[in-house]
């Protein structure tokens, strides 16, 4: 049998820290508000040290729902063979990171400090007949790091004729005996009740509010199901378990309402924005005065053409020709061809005619 001792344990001693606090405001130690707030700042607590755990499982509901069009995507591709549709998924979730206990944890670690005081109310409920006949010398009364005289101050306390430690499925005899009322317990169990549930609905509907993406197929029918699902455990719940415990999912889930709204409020999705069209085209474009480039900023290469000189006992009126080599030994390219539309430049070595003058003309 495993033994979770060491969770009562812990679970009691931060209750009773609180209760001790309250007590040195200037609440009396069998006061039912003392007690009451005490469960409520035990809520407190526990999600404070899970709020980091908390923002991870929002980012990871909104990373889900934006792959949740390439699933979908898949879904229809491979509809005639779900082995492989399932292989594909499987794949784009580890691509993207997926991981299921990120979407669970805050909700699965919250189950033990539920379990813990469960049992420790329950345990209370058990020591009334020990208070009662004032048999602090049991040995019932100081589990769970609290004193015999905590242990009767928390099994009497009551809020609104209302006892903490005891359930409206316990009947108007157990109530009666924990030094409460039937009718009050019911009263206030389901006022309780009903502000959790509301307050469970309405964090759904704020985290459906903030979705960037509409579930289809059986993501909607699950999302329904939840939707209605959740809000009625929490009212069955309230018919099973202690005052106490149904104080500490009203505490908790309004907490969960507040903080879904905000993070809507000061921590929206904002969604990767998709390159314009055309910005590829301003980044490439030459800035204002700057000459743009033709050319891709290829240059021409250089080419060298050595014309050969004429023989010595050639003529002045004969034209120069390429010469035969390059210093390489290599035969030297000839002159350039102009382009079309431009007169060729013909190298010669005679001089430019003259024009001949208007006595010549008259003759």
């Amino acid at each position: 049998m495993i033994h979770f001792t060491w969770l009562y344990t812990a679970v009691s001693w931060v209750l009773l820290r609180w209760h001790q606090l309250f007590t040195a405001i200037g609440l009396a130690p069998t006061s039912g508000l003392n007690w009451a707030l005490s469960i409520i700042f035990l809520v407190v607590t526990a999600r404070l040290l899970l709020f980091r755990l908390f923002v991870k499982q929002v980012h990871y509901q909104r990373h889900m729902q934006e792959i949740q069009p390439q699933l979908q995507a898949i879904r229809e591709r491979y509809k005639n063979d779900k082995a492989e549709q399932q292989r594909q998924m499987m794949k784009l979730q580890q691509e993207q990171g997926f991981n299921p206990l990120a979407g669970c944890l805050p909700i699965f670690l919250q189950f033990p400090i539920f379990i813990a005081l469960f049992h420790t109310l329950k345990h209370l409920a058990n020591s009334v007949t020990a208070c009662d006949a004032h048999q602090f010398s049991s040995s019932k009364l100081d589990l769970y790091s609290f004193t015999p005289t905590e242990t009767c101050n928390a099994a009497q306390a009551k809020l609104f004729n209302a006892p903490l430690a005891g359930a409206i499925r316990d009947g108007s005899d157990a109530i009666t005996k924990l030094g409460g009322h039937w009718g009050s317990t019911l009263a206030v169990t389901i006022v309780l009740i009903v502000v959790s549930a509301a307050a469970t609905f309405g964090t759904q509907r704020f985290a459906m509010a903030r979705a960037t993406t509409t579930p289809t197929g059986t993501a909607a029918s699950v999302q329904k199901l939840m939707q209605v699902g959740i809000p009625l455990s929490v009212v069955f719940s309230g018919v099973f378990f202690p005052l106490g415990t149904v104080l500490y999912w009203f505490s908790s889930n309004s907490w969960t309402m507040f903080q879904q709204i905000y993070i809507n409020k000061f921590h929206p999705h904002t969604p990767p924005q998709k390159p314009e069209t055309g910005a590829l085209g301003k980044q490439l474009a030459p800035k204002v005065g700057q000459k743009p480039i033709r050319d891709g900023g290829r240059q021409q290469p250089n080419r060298t053409v050595n014309l050969g000189k004429s023989d010595a006992g050639a003529s002045t009126g004969s034209t120069a020709q390429p010469g035969p080599t390059t210093d390489g030994g290599a035969a030297a390219p000839g002159p350039r061809k102009p382009p079309p539309g431009q007169r060729p430049n013909r190298p010669s070595g005679r001089p430019p005619a003259k024009r001949p003058s208007q006595t010549k003309k008259r003759r």
